[in-house]
């Protein structure tokens, strides 16, 4: 197989397909009681998801305006700050002894919604960085239609089987994910070498602005979590939710439908910072002491 041939299979293959597998054991995880969770806590949950559309993006594009050395990876910063959370959020969440039906109501609530408002937010964001370095034609119509199959089709697949079949869901939502999750990680490493020229001239600052993506954000959000008077357990998973991140649809994007690899870069490289910044917020927040919300009145 030449070199080609493998990065034609890993951008519309093995890329699509590892995360058509992961959103379907997502789905394949959800009952009908987790969608009626969303609504126990709303005060929290509307907080969390305004924050979570809101916050990062905004971080991510002033990052991506300022600092980001090439057009792709301004994209690459635009996308990764606009992805929602990941399902490792709920396990941190617990770790650290937050709310974790909160949690869980945020992941299920944002990621439906990013489906939805991803085409716009990545549409936009290559028109403005990469209309002056490359002419980049990505029609909104089927870009929608690229990110909604990979994503609410398999979703919603999955948790119908779940409904139909629970028993046969539980067992093999934990295969369906392991394998896919090793397919995932490997294509990150074949991109990573494809991008090796790339990396070596923008490490440093790949590094460092994905670091300052992350410390800030989660700053901001806490500082306004804590003004807002919620309880510790629910800046704890307001928090995690803001940390870990679903770098793989991002990456999709960027590899399958944009088709580069270099805009994958960011999302690659939050993998790890991301997981060091989680951790060390998890270590504090177990630390944190506990207090009761200042505003006990729910919308």
């Amino acid at each position: 197989m030449s070199y080609d041939q493998l990065m034609s299979l890993l951008g519309n293959w093995l890329l699509p397909g590892s995360l058509v597998a992961i959103m379907a054991s997502m789905g394949l995880s959800l009952t009908p009681d987790d969608f009626r969770q969303v609504f126990r806590n709303r005060r929290a949950l509307i907080f969390g998801v305004c924050s979570m559309l809101i916050v990062p993006p905004l971080i991510g594009v002033s990052l991506a305006l300022t600092v980001a050395p090439t057009a792709a990876l301004a994209v690459g910063f635009v996308l990764l700050a606009t992805t929602p959370g990941g399902m490792l959020s709920n396990l941190f969440t617990d770790m650290a002894k937050g709310d974790l039906a909160l949690s869980m109501s945020l992941t299920l609530m944002v990621s439906i919604i990013y489906i939805f408002v991803v085409p716009f937010y990545a549409h936009f964001a290559l028109l403005h960085f990469m209309g002056m370095a490359a002419e980049v034609r990505v029609p909104l119509g089927s870009f929608f239609w690229n990110i909604f199959s990979i994503t609410l089709l398999p979703a919603t697949t999955g948790f119908l089987i779940r409904a139909w079949k629970p028993a046969f869901a539980i067992w093999f939502k934990s295969h369906l994910k392991r394998i896919a999750t090793v397919v995932l990680f490997a294509s990150f490493g074949v991109i990573l070498f494809d991008q090796i020229p790339v990396l070596r001239e923008n490490l440093g600052a790949l590094f460092w602005i994905t670091v300052a993506l992350n410390l800030i954000m989660v700053a901001v959000v806490m500082a306004i979590a804590r003004f807002a008077g919620f309880s510790r357990r629910e800046n704890i998973a307001i928090g995690v939710e803001h940390l870990m991140r679903q770098e793989g649809t991002a990456i999709f994007i960027a590899v399958s439908v944009v088709g580069s690899n270099e805009m994958s870069l960011p999302m690659i490289m939050n993998t790890p910072v991301a997981l060091c910044v989680v951790l060390l917020f998890v270590a504090v927040a177990r630390r944190m002491p506990h207090r009761e919300p200042r505003l006990a009145t729910t919308i």
